[in-house]
């Protein structure tokens, strides 16, 4: 297991001091995060002395004691569950698998491995909900351990520090407001742009733990209920509103200016070629257009974001979901316009031509709804503090102890 050991001694050194435990229940929430799914094989261990359970028919029981960076592997062949270690095999079918530390006498906070990564907390491993012939990886810990992996994940731990107590207020609020999302997998939520970016323990950082632990509690709420705190890299100058990027009248998500400027991503262009269009619009809309002569936004946004695109082509011709086509071409955000890179070959006469090559010249990265990471990086080292960053970006909040909710 090649990464067992990689920053095992920064790893040790951040986890050096447990977090405090408190008492109120939402602080306390443990998070559940779905590590990986649809896989047939999971290297485990932990830093500290461990165990590894089996809950099965309402009963926890131990199945062995592991050692400070024991190499384990949990696997499943022909829906059978096993674990291997020290060159013996358990069965391990029919239940769910906890990988836990348990020496208290460690004056480290125990840290479990799992997949590729350690972390916080604990593991738990099961047969895919949605199909057990395979595994699946979930990370379970508090909800201020889980906001260490995630504040430095989303935003370079350099920015200035009232940034990162933005970023820390706005996941935490984020991942409250979006418990279960993924029940049915079997856990809360994504360790990806799906829902937060999750690094686990190896991404923690002195300064972006302390942009954590000094907002600790510290929620986003208009009306007395949290928000969904949406945010994303950057607007491109002019964020979105809640109608235009989500289909619904979400107060709190205004069109404002942006202060992205300095992001690398601010301006983009990208190129696509005719074919790689329709092979795009076939595989998504199954409709063949044929060669396409012309590409024009049909609906702007609030904010000058496509809402629709018409694609005129020699067989067919097709009006798109900006959004979804926006995903399907890899494009960074809909703030876009389209041009003609070269007139390309006639079709019939001189006035109907197949250009070759269209270029996508837009701004920003990502939806635009809600705080901007790089305009709260021009705010905060202005000056502004992260009540200020937050009560800009989201219209009419609140900023609560979650525990007064």
């Amino acid at each position: 297991m090649k990464k067992l050991t990689k920053k095992i001694a920064l790893v040790l050194l951040l986890a050096m001091y447990p977090s405090k435990s408190y008492s109120e229940t939402l602080s306390q929430k443990m998070i559940k995060v779905g590590i990986a799914q649809n896989v047939d094989q999971i290297p485990v261990s932990t830093s500290s002395n461990g165990s590894i359970y089996l809950y099965k028919n309402d009963l926890m029981t131990k199945v062995v004691d592991i050692s400070p960076q024991q190499f384990c592997a949990i696997s499943i062949k022909k829906n059978n569950v096993e674990l291997t270690t020290k060159g013996k095999k358990y069965n391990l079918n029919g239940g769910r698998i906890f990988v836990k530390t348990n020496d208290e006498n460690s004056r480290y906070a125990g840290l479990v491995y799992g997949g590729n990564h350690w972390y916080r907390g604990y593991i738990e491993i099961f047969p895919s909900l949605k199909s057990d012939k395979n595994l699946t990886l979930v990370n379970v810990l508090p909800l201020e351990e889980y906001l260490y992996g995630v504040v430095p994940s989303e935003m370079p731990s350099s920015w200035p520090l009232e940034a990162l107590k933005t970023q820390a207020i706005a996941a935490r609020t984020y991942v409250l407001s979006h418990l279960g999302q993924f029940s049915s997998d079997g856990f809360d939520i994504m360790p990806t742009t799906a829902s937060q970016v999750y690094g686990g323990v190896e991404e923690e950082t002195p300064v972006s733990n302390q942009a954590v632990n000094e907002t600790r509690g510290k929620v986003i709420t208009h009306n007395t209920k949290l928000i969904s705190a949406y945010y994303s890299s950057g607007a491109g100058g002019v964020t979105e509103s809640g109608l235009d990027a989500w289909g619904s009248n979400i107060p709190y998500l205004k069109s404002v200016k942006d202060f992205d400027q300095d992001s690398p991503r601010y301006t983009w262009y990208k190129n696509i070629s005719n074919q790689e269009l329709q092979a795009t619009i076939k595989k998504d809309y199954d409709i063949e257009t044929g060669d396409i002569t012309k590409i024009f936004i049909a609906e702007y946004t609030q904010s000058g974001r496509a809402k629709t695109i018409y694609f005129e082509g020699s067989k067919n011709g097709l009006t798109v979901d900006a959004k979804k086509f926006r995903l399907s071409a890899k494009l960074n955000s809909t703030l876009f316009k389209v041009e003609t890179v070269d007139t390309g070959t006639t079709i019939v006469d001189d006035t109907k031509h197949i250009p070759t090559l269209f270029m996508f010249i837009g701004r920003g990265f990502g939806h635009g709804a809600g705080m901007s990471q790089w305009g709260t990086r021009f705010l905060a080292k202005n000056g502004k503090s992260y009540q200020d960053i937050i009560k800009y970006y989201y219209h009419g909040v609140q900023i609560t102890d979650v525990d007064k909710l």
